[in-house]
């Protein structure tokens, strides 16, 4: 994560533009590639960034120092992308299990080339997912949610997003194996 002096946070709850545009261009990438991957649409994505720093600095009043910044900025905008996927009418569904393979000991090129190959082909059947899947997989996996803070950004039971979790999970496994 990203550290930010306190001096900034400081400025900006007093409304200084300087200081807002420093945590602008500090952190716009790291937000847009949240948004991005939830909503897999670059315009939409833009605009969800925009919309996201718009509402951390209207409350950044009620920032609490205790969580990083960067966690709660980002937190606002997964919660900023979800609301525009909620728009489109997707029912927003949780996954659960992390999907790790092994990584060679050694720096064999062929060992590596096999594992971004790997990358690729996960990447690739991510993005064929259905939306509410694709939101649950990245929440879990790239983002690195647990259940119950999925369920809560989602607003269901943790089991409800365990069990979504499982379902997108298994889609995804089918569509790797149909690749591969």
């Amino acid at each position: 994560m990203i550290g930010i002096e306190p001096e900034i946070i400081d400025q900006c709850k007093g409304g200084k533009h300087m200081a807002q545009m420093r945590l602008y261009e500090t952190f716009y990438k790291r937000v847009y590639n949240a948004c991005y991957r939830v909503l897999y649409d670059s315009l939409e994505a833009e605009d969800a960034m925009q919309e996201s720093f718009l509402k951390a600095f209207s409350s950044i009043g009620s920032y609490n120092d205790a969580v990083p910044f960067e966690a709660w900025l980002v937190r606002i905008a997964i919660n900023t992308s979800i609301d525009k996927l909620r728009k489109r009418d997707v029912d927003a569904i949780s996954l659960n299990e992390n999907i790790y393979s092994g990584i060679p000991d050694d720096n064999d090129d062929e060992d590596w080339e096999k594992i971004l190959n790997r990358v690729s082909q996960v990447k690739a059947a991510i993005a064929k997912l259905p939306d509410s899947n694709r939101l649950i997989i990245n929440l879990y996996l790239i983002e690195g949610y647990d259940h119950e803070e999925i369920a809560e950004i989602l607003n269901i039971a943790p089991g409800t997003a365990r069990i979504q979790y499982m379902r997108a999970k298994q889609k995804l496994l089918q569509l790797i194996w149909k690749e591969a």
